[in-house]
């Protein structure tokens, strides 16, 4: 049977916030639903609460879970799909106009404990703009769980938590079971496992619900969030779920890898960029800054092209045969 992928792009689903704003129509164009606050645009996702659908190609209108379901190896490789069979990776675009809540995704342990309500969620954050922002990530060294639950009670938890300044181009991982928060003035492209469980240490006095158990049964007062070992050179971050690497070239063409299901986020470029590869359907993809572009593993020859400078975030699953 004739091999039919070639690169995916996706109809963005746009999630209003009361923390977001319009910085991705400043920034890459993107047509934004008119009067709403948006703080997430997710670009590639398989949940129950928004699935990715293809909106180029002859594959255009069928749904990610769809896709992941028909293509199988052609599109995942030597990667697995969940035991739902969904697609095992989330890409979004953040837009933070205000502080996001304190907040904390359970790991493992924590979910064996809640049960099915919960989901391990592990992220990494790369920063496409700040205007003079900070994030908060991880309690500070030698809080303890008593003083910081009593520093939830008392609303003063902010200092517990660390509070870092970060600049465009920085990198930052989210291990699940690390506290933290993004705040005003950040754009962010985040890589994460596909879980939408979040429980709020605080919301800043904006009166959402807070999460006081779940998140003290969540939070791992140990982890700082420094990448573990393995990244090295254009490879930023490498977990059991995903691999990040940045990776940028000037005119002419740049391999994407071979065999592998890959995930491009263009971050930036002075000229035309396309996806090309080597199959009959779709053989040259073009993409703008701030697309996110699916690769099957089952295409053969796929490459970036620009006229000039453009770099990217190449996301990678696990091979598991």
């Amino acid at each position: 049977m004739m091999n039919t992928v070639y690169p995916y792009k996706f109809h963005p689903i746009y999630k209003e916030k009361i923390w977001g704003g319009r910085n991705l129509q400043r920034l890459f164009g993107r047509q934004l639903p008119a009067g709403k606050k948006i703080g997430e645009s997710w670009d590639l996702c398989d949940l129950a609460e928004g699935v990715s659908v293809v909106s180029n190609g002859p594959e255009a209108g069928k749904s990610l879970t769809e896709l992941t379901l028909s293509q199988g190896g052609n599109l995942l490789g030597g990667a697995e799909a969940l035991e739902n069979g969904r697609f095992p990776l989330l890409l979004k675009l953040l837009d933070a106009n205000e502080m996001l809540s304190l907040q904390v995704h359970p790991d493992a342990e924590a979910v064996a404990q809640i049960g099915p309500e919960a989901a391990l969620k592990t992220e990494c954050w790369y920063f496409l703009e700040s205007r003079g922002g900070l994030i908060q990530k991880g309690v500070r060294e030698g809080v303890t769980p008593d003083e910081f639950r009593r520093a939830i009670e008392t609303d003063t938890v902010e200092k517990c938590v660390r509070s870092i300044p970060v600049s465009a181009g920085d990198f930052h991982y989210l291990p699940a079971g690390i506290v933290h928060a993004i705040g005003a003035g950040l754009v962010v492209a985040e890589v994460q496992t596909p879980s939408d469980t979040t429980y709020r240490v605080t919301d800043w006095g904006r009166g959402r619900e807070i999460h006081v158990e779940r998140s003290m049964q969540c939070i791992r007062f140990d982890l700082t969030g420094d990448c573990p070992p393995g990244a090295d050179g254009e490879t930023l971050l490498v977990t059991d779920y995903f691999t990040v690497a940045k990776r940028s070239t000037g005119s002419g063409e740049a391999q994407l890898p071979a065999g592998r299901c890959a995930a491009i986020m263009l971050l930036e470029s002075d000229g035309g960029v396309e996806v090309h590869h080597e199959g009959p359907i779709e053989p040259s993809v073009p993409v703008s800054p701030g697309d996110t572009v699916l690769v099957p593993a089952g295409l053969g020859g796929s490459k970036i092209t620009t006229k000039k400078h453009a770099a990217w975030l190449e996301i990678t699953l696990p091979e598991q045969r």
